[in-house]
């Protein structure tokens, strides 16, 4: 997964209501696309996998019935790569 591969969250998320203050705490179910944003390869877990990489964190910007939502610091296999 890298900047710019479009995705659809595979789970409900939630986005963060400081930054989405008109969606609240309320989740977006799964089904919706979206663009990836940022990505960040952690330490996190690596010591628990054969190649030694940690977790992956990825930002996304999702389309939520004509409105975009920012999904923030989500783990990678949240989303799936659709193109």
């Amino acid at each position: 997964m890298k900047v710019g591969d479009m995705v659809r969250n595979v789970i409900p998320v939630r986005a963060n209501s400081v930054v989405n203050e008109s969606r609240g705490w309320s989740s977006v179910n799964s089904g919706y696309l979206g663009i990836v944003t940022a990505v960040r390869q952690t330490s996190l877990n690596a010591s628990y996998r054969a190649d030694g990489k940690g977790d992956v964190y990825v930002d996304v910007m999702l389309s939520v019935n004509g409105e975009s939502v920012r999904c923030g610091n989500h783990l990678a296999a949240t989303f799936s790569v659709v193109a």
